[in-house]
């Protein structure tokens, strides 16, 4: 019965555990719950306008391929390239960040941006 019972409470942490991991990224405002790869027009939606927002700097991705494929913009090539060839694609992308207050005894929640899309939600002390 005493192994019976420490299997039941290993099972539940590990459980809780996992829920706490899938809901980590995410951020409850009222009734909803927002979370990782929100647009910032779903997020204004949800939790109305952010107490702080600011721009904070680029990040530059690029994109390299081995196939044929080519960028559309800013103009295409006339002609396809060959078979073996490498292209790269380089864009900027701005960095935005958004804080909110959620209230009394809450933490203060700072939402980043990469472009449009919440790529992560972090803690910051209680208010």
């Amino acid at each position: 019965m005493r192994w019976r019972d420490l299997w039941v409470l290993t099972a539940s942490l590990a459980a809780s555990a996992t829920a706490a991991a899938v809901f980590s990224d995410s951020m409850r405002c009222g009734r909803y719950v927002v979370q990782t790869g929100y647009s910032q027009s779903q997020i204004l939606d949800v939790c109305g306008e952010p107490r702080h927002a600011w721009q904070d700097g680029f990040i530059e991705q690029a994109i390299r391929r081995n196939d044929p494929y080519y960028p559309v913009y800013p103009t295409p090539l006339p002609y396809p390239l060959p078979s073996g060839y490498e292209t790269e694609y380089r864009r900027v992308i701005p960095v935005y960040k958004w804080e909110y207050n959620l209230g009394r005894g809450t933490l203060l929640k700072t939402l980043i941006f990469h472009g449009d899309i919440l790529i992560e939600i972090v803690n910051g002390p209680r208010q």
